[in-house]
């Protein structure tokens, strides 16, 4: 699964590259392309047939003349070829040893109609991948356009059945923990796409757009709580301190009224330090009994102060066996019951002031840290809250109990 801006090659790589030299190393396997428009494919199903052509000696293979078109054309004397088609219609032939799905989605109107992703979504489970061979290879390739793109639509899909994909993102400026290496804020092709032009084209586009088809982190509609330079490169560090005020870690199991389907359970680990909250996270989709088991590991690891557990409805009963299962194995478990009588987005928004005063750093190489940071831009318009949940509580529950062993608890958590 590649996810990259437009313009920067992916397609020069995946569709044109890509089947030529598998052909080439497997020349008795097939590989089928397809893109959002039949022509389109076409053209780089000759893109590859060319290449093959020109140097298929290095193989020891050669294109079939009696079979040669753009959106068909089989190897000599052997058994693979290429087939090239539309998103959304019929693919005939052989079945695909690789499918290649490069840049299904054409345009805006497109990625935001509902009806249209809905049927995508159905030709991929009913045309596409049903042309799979036993073993078969697929490969994903596209500027993002929207959450429920195919590629949202694949990976979300993915989190609920436990298949595997291995996602690769390019932003076109680099963030945080990027793939390649890159410093943030560093082009992804400079020689052609200058930090200073993509910089032009952010200033000239909509957060919404500039997001999706560029940085490769599509948000849902509408505005953001928080503007992005909330969470610059200088929000991560790397090691926790050695002296702190407090350890705190808050769990949100996410199985309330006020929960959306597939939530994870967030974990946040919070130390205060010198008026700075630093933030681990664990977020998971899981059940009770792994939850329950995953806290005493934390306990175990983080040591914090209080580990506060959401107690209304059906918490109470999980903190409950939180702290039996802590008590079997002779763990001082120091819990604390939060009870949520506030409404979630409300309780969130109280984040704002340690957002603005750049108060909050976040674990850098932590992977739940990173996803927190993700719903934390997207609220309150993204798919799931959990995090900014959980971290809120951690939050409150620091204050309190700083309050409760100092006299004047802002001058420490506003050190």
């Amino acid at each position: 699964m590649v996810s990259m801006p437009p313009q920067h090659g992916k397609s020069e790589l995946c569709s044109k590259y890509l089947p030529a030299w598998f052909l080439g190393r497997y020349p008795d396997r097939r590989v089928i392309l397809t893109s959002y428009e039949a022509d389109f494919a076409a053209g780089w199903g000759r893109k590859a047939r060319d290449l093959l052509d020109q140097w298929g000696r290095l193989f020891g293979v050669s294109v079939n003349r009696r079979s040669g078109a753009a959106n068909r054309w089989d190897l000599e004397g052997r058994e693979g070829g290429m087939t090239a088609a539309g998103v959304g219609g019929p693919i005939t032939g052989k079945g695909a040893h690789l499918l290649i799905v490069d840049d299904p989605i054409k345009n805006d109107e497109e990625a935001r109609s509902a009806s249209f992703r809905q049927k995508q979504w159905d030709w991929w489970q009913s045309v596409a991948t049903t042309r799979l061979r036993p073993g078969a290879l697929i490969v994903v390739i596209q500027t993002r356009w929207h959450r429920d793109d195919l590629t949202g639509r694949i990976l979300e899909q993915a989190r609920d059945t436990g298949h595997k994909w291995r996602t690769v993102k390019f932003p076109a400026l680099a963030e945080e923990q990027d793939v390649l290496g890159r410093e943030p804020g560093e082009a992804l092709w400079p020689e052609v796409f200058t930090r200073e032009r993509l910089e032009k084209v952010r200033d000239s586009h909509t957060n919404y757009y500039w997001q999706a088809m560029y940085q490769q982190r599509p948000q849902a509609e509408g505005s953001a709580e928080w503007p992005d330079d909330f969470f610059g490169p200088d929000v991560w560090f790397s090691e926790w301190p050695q002296d702190y005020d407090c350890k705190v870690v808050a769990l949100d199991p996410s199985k309330g009224v006020e929960s959306k389907f597939g939530d994870y359970s967030a974990f946040v680990l919070m130390m205060v330090s010198r008026g700075i909250l630093y933030v681990d996270a664990d977020l998971a989709i899981r059940n009770t009994s792994i939850i329950a088991e995953q806290a005493l590991e934390i306990q175990r690891r983080f040591e914090p102060d209080w580990f506060g557990v959401e107690v209304n409805q059906f918490q109470e009963l999980l903190a409950g066996d939180i702290s039996r299962r802590a008590a079997e194995r002779r763990l001082l478990m120091p819990m604390y019951g939060i009870h949520n009588n506030v409404k979630k987005i409300v309780r969130i928004r109280r984040l704002t002031p340690y957002l603005a005063a750049r108060q909050l750093r976040f674990k850098g190489g932590s992977k739940g840290a990173r996803l927190l940071v993700e719903q934390l831009r997207d609220f309150p318009n993204g798919d799931h809250d959990d995090g900014p949940d959980a971290l809120e509580m951690a939050l409150r529950l620091a204050g309190e109990m700083l309050a409760r062993s100092h006299d004047c608890v802002e001058e420490i958590l506003f050190a």
